[in-house]
């Protein structure tokens, strides 16, 4: 079912009297009329420019966020590495030192990425089972987490999230609970728990905070999202898919500063947009993966600038669009 639609709109002409009209009243007053202008759907998505960093490519990017200068960062997840590149796509920095010594990477294809009011930068280090906090030019700060499943330990940590207080929040896949951390690193408490009701995760990705400390979750498993209070209390739930009739599967998610949550489907390649209860707003791309807009789409990001932009990750690259 194609989600984009063009209203087109059709004139009508009446053409009264009864007599044929004379050649020079054909030329001066022709009866058929012009066709109509196509109207163009504002929710088409435009892309303004892709990011690649072309010619060494990115390698399934998965978390990206932009800092108070409009700098981008990427976790280039495939090459165990974080680029950092300005507004306009340009390439700024890389830090790309393997391995599992301080501020050193081994990702395993996926992990996210956030930043704080101080754009301070907290990275997923999955394959290491830990995060790593950087400041904003690459110098390590700080690391937390070691393989396990008690608290301050990750099996394969995913989505990471900061709130307003600094607050850091992660999921872990293979540890169903969201694990909260203060800026430091020092664990503060954990919800959740392995199971398909509500307040529960089977595989928790992406996690998102707005303003008012509510807390947003993907669950790649059990298709939905879910929404709690500042302290894990479960609030509301709900699918993906509503427009299409097609139960999605969510990956990564965001919230805007109107409150709007924004959900990538990783396996319809399509994006889909909430309002802070649940209500389906608007969506990019199809129904058939196909014929969808974007490969394997995961982090998101805004800008001051209302832009978007959206991580493909098997696209190889980071799409950056207008807001409609």
């Amino acid at each position: 079912m194609k989600l984009l639609c063009l209203s087109v709109l059709i004139s009508i002409v009446i053409i009264t009297g009864c007599a044929a009209p004379t050649v020079e009243a054909v030329a001066t007053n022709p009866s058929i009329p012009t066709e109509a202008p196509v109207e163009e759907n504002p929710m088409t998505p435009k892309m303004l420019f892709e990011i690649t960093n072309e010619p060494d490519l990115l390698k399934d990017p998965y978390g990206i966020a932009i800092n108070s200068l409009g700098n981008l960062y990427v976790n280039d997840a495939g090459n165990s590495r974080i680029l950092v590149f300005d507004g306009n796509g340009a390439l700024l920095s890389v830090w790309d030192a393997k391995g599992s010594g301080e501020g050193q990477f081994n990702s395993l294809g996926f992990g996210g990425l956030a930043i704080d009011s101080s754009d301070n930068v907290f990275v997923v280090d999955n394959g290491n089972h830990r995060i790593q906090k950087f400041d904003a030019n690459g110098k390590f700060l700080a690391q937390w987490g070691s393989e396990g499943a008690g608290d301050s330990q990750f099996v394969r940590a995913i989505g990471i999230a900061v709130d307003a207080a600094g607050n850091i929040y992660v999921t872990d896949d293979g540890n169903p609970y969201v694990q909260k951390f203060d800026n430091n690193g020092q664990f503060i408490m954990k919800f959740g728990g392995a199971g398909r009701d509500d307040g529960q995760f089977s595989h928790a990705t992406g996690i998102a905070v707005d303003s008012n400390g509510n807390i947003f979750v993907a669950d790649y498993e059990n298709k939905n999202v879910q929404k709690f209070d500042s302290i894990g209390n479960f609030i509301a739930t709900w699918d993906m898919g509503e427009d299409v009739e097609f139960k999605g599967t969510p990956e990564a998610i965001a919230v805007d500063a109107n409150g709007h949550v924004y959900v990538t489907d990783y396996v319809l390649g399509r994006l889909q947009v909430f309002d802070n209860d649940g209500k389906f707003l608007w969506a990019w791309g199809e129904k058939s993966f196909t014929d969808s807009f974007f490969k394997r789409p995961v982090g998101i990001a805004f800008d001051s600038n209302g832009r978007i932009f959206i991580a493909d990750q098997s696209g190889n690259n980071v799409e950056v669009f207008h807001l409609p």
